[in-house]
């Protein structure tokens, strides 16, 4: 990774809520809306629901209860990886602050909004992450209207309570020079991409925002790496497999 000179400055206000992932408030200028819709996007192995769990912790220690919806992986696989990079999410899910629930697919059948919704009215849920769309892209299969039409319906229903909800998308390549953008992107608020870049034998793991609807925000590629205790972005920084193109 290479310096970048100039400082980025962060602050607050009244509709910002911390992300979780040290250095991308930074780039976001405060944080994500509230109530806002983000999805996070990229390759398998780049770090996706990493960066959900940080986000979900986030907003958990500071007393904004969190549903973390898995499609892919059971509750008790979810809570021994965020045991496994250090999150310590037990005492958490003991406070109420944070919870998961498995939503397995069901050809035909999505699962219905009423409970979620009567769930996050009881609990005063706040932030809600979805890992991850395929849920719908298996539901609605043969239709590519009614699959938008469905992750719309859901993000509705989320800003209609009062949530700010990040989802995970997965992509089979993602290349910084040649996104090619999926049928739901346009949904959201805010697309985020995470990238893992080759320089000869090398991989290095880059983030960029590509899309945060309403908001100011920085518009570089930078280099992160996952560590314990989760994702840390350096947006002073330019990725090593990057350099050669910006001289």
């Amino acid at each position: 990774m290479k310096k970048k000179s100039g400082k980025i400055k962060i602050g607050g206000n009244n509709n910002s809520l911390p992300s979780g992932i040290p250095g991308l408030d930074e780039i976001l200028n405060y944080g994500f809306r509230k109530k806002s819709s983000i999805v996070v996007t990229g390759e398998s192995g780049t770090g996706k629901s990493i960066f959900a769990l940080q986000f979900i912790i986030e907003g958990a220690k500071n007393g904004e209860p969190g549903l973390y919806i898995t499609t892919e992986e059971t509750a008790d696989s979810i809570e021994e990886y965020a045991q496994g990079l250090g999150f310590g999410i037990e005492d958490l899910e003991k406070k109420g602050l944070l919870f998961i629930l498995e939503q397995r697919p069901n050809r035909g059948r999505l699962m219905t909004i009423e409970a979620p919704i009567k769930f996050i009215q009881q609990k005063k849920i706040k932030r809600v992450v979805l890992d991850s769309l395929t849920l719908f892209e298996y539901v609605y299969s043969e239709s590519i209207n009614e699959y938008r039409k469905g992750v719309l319906q859901f993000l509705m229903d989320m800003k209609d309570a009062g949530i700010t909800i990040l989802a995970t998308s997965e992509r089979a390549h993602t290349q910084i020079d040649n996104v090619q953008y999926k049928p739901e992107d346009s949904l959201f608020e805010g697309i985020i991409m995470l990238f893992k870049i080759r320089k000869a034998a090398v991989f290095e793991r880059a983030i960029t925002v590509d899309k945060m609807r309403g908001q100011d925000h920085k518009l570089g590629i930078y280099p992160f790496k996952i560590k314990n205790h989760g994702i840390t972005i350096y947006p002073e920084e330019t990725p090593f497999s990057l350099v050669n193109e910006e001289k």
